[in-house]
């Protein structure tokens, strides 16, 4: 391959000088030693050691870098809060201060698991399977 702009994003195929980056795996040139070598950045900003050019080639761009070229800016704001783009998880900072401004939380949640169907689900869900005790149930109390 030949050299790139640092910022590119490279794919490491080879490893012909024993350096410490995974083969497969996706890098951000970090700096050019303009002498055959450079060194890239991982996906949480590590830099490894000194890389060959003839041991990557171009890494097409992210699928994430794709959808967010193409996407309104709030619903590139609105997809970055989750983890993934497969199967959307909201990430943890979100969920949180999320359900810091919900009113009556706990006092929401024990009255939905006091419906039957949502008791059942509960039940199901528990360890060993056992039935959830008649206080969350009061239709059920003597």
């Amino acid at each position: 391959m030949k050299p790139v702009p640092e910022g590119s994003r490279i794919r490491v195929v080879r490893n012909s000088n024993h350096h410490n980056y995974t083969i497969g795996q996706i890098y951000t040139v970090n700096h050019d030693d303009q002498d055959g070598t450079f060194d890239a950045a991982d996906a949480g900003g590590k830099v490894g050691d000194w890389l060959r050019w003839e041991d990557c080639e171009p890494a097409s761009p992210s699928a994430w870098d794709q959808i967010a070229a193409d996407l309104p800016e709030d619903l590139v704001r609105f997809l970055s809060c989750f983890d993934g783009i497969q199967s959307l998880t909201l990430r943890q900072p979100i969920v949180d201060a999320m359900l810091a401004k919900l009113p009556d939380l706990h006092e929401r949640i024990v009255a939905a698991a006091a419906r039957p169907e949502v008791g059942g689900m509960i039940s199901a869900n528990r360890p060993n399977g056992d039935e959830l005790p008649t206080a969350i149930h009061p239709e059920t109390a003597d």
